[in-house]
């Protein structure tokens, strides 16, 4: 097992699966800077590792998966600085996770607001406790989800239910995140994390090409009409041909 950790994050990979943990719980694990930062540099190497086929992402502490933006950091900065990191900064962040070639795990235990909800949209999956609470509340300060909320909540869940949830700022419980599509699952807080390693472990046991490939035609059935998704998928489908994989996985259907 190796582990890569910092004062906001704290990463471990232990048989394939490395585990991402937001660790600012004194502040609900809100996303600072740096750890905007960390997390976007840390997608790039996670995709990079040979030694990592599934990534979950989780927070630290009982109270929070993340509650968004650092805010007390935010009312520090002047509009300009705050206009050029939209400009520059957002094109990178908005995709650091979502952009990611292998399977990524959201498990959400407590509290997901505003940026922390944006990152666990990015997430392929997503598990939660049944103490977890979901909402994109931006509104409700004067501006309005900004890393991707706009665009993939209704991607998950429908455009009327997206815009019910972001003009109001409400927040919804669990089990009505269940129940919309924002999370696959619900279970207890103290199985959250071992539903999210066996899923990861499931998904980890076959062959990575064909994981990522799948990952790329599934993606592309959100970007794209059916005839393009299609052809989409033919292309992601060749790239499995090429392994051997597929050839030894075979073997034991011959005669």
């Amino acid at each position: 097992m190796t582990a890569k950790n910092s004062d906001v994050k704290t990463v471990s990979i232990n048989e394939g699966i490395a585990v991402v943990t937001l660790t600012r719980p004194q502040v609900m694990n809100a996303l600072n800077l740096q750890l905007r930062e960390e997390i976007m540099q840390l997608s790039q190497a996670l995709d990079a590792d040979p030694e990592v086929s599934v990534i979950i992402f989780t927070g630290a502490g009982e109270k929070a998966f993340c509650v968004g933006a650092d805010l007390k950091e935010r009312g520090k900065r002047s509009t300009d600085e705050m206009y050029n990191e939209r400009r520059f900064f957002r094109g990178r962040w908005v995709n650091a996770i979502a952009s990611m070639a292998k399977p990524t795990i959201a498990a959400i235990n407590g509290y997901c607001l505003g940026g922390g909800l944006e990152v666990a949209l990015q997430c392929d999956i997503r598990i939660a406790s049944a103490n977890a609470k979901f909402g994109l509340p931006e509104v409700t300060l004067g501006f309005l989800p900004g890393g991707g909320g706009t665009q993939r909540l209704p991607r998950a869940i429908g455009l009327q239910k997206a815009k019910e949830m972001i003009l109001t700022g409400k927040h919804i419980d669990a089990a009505e995140a269940e129940r919309l599509g924002i999370v696959a699952r619900v279970v207890s807080r103290s199985e959250l994390m071992p539903a999210a390693m066996a899923l990861a472990q499931s998904i980890a046991k076959n062959p990575r090409i064909a994981v990522m490939q799948a990952k790329v035609a599934l993606n592309a059935s959100q970007e794209t009409m059916l005839s393009g998704g299609i052809q989409a998928e033919n292309e992601a489908w060749l790239p499995c041909m090429l392994s051997d994989t597929w050839k030894a996985k075979l073997e034991r259907f011959k005669d």
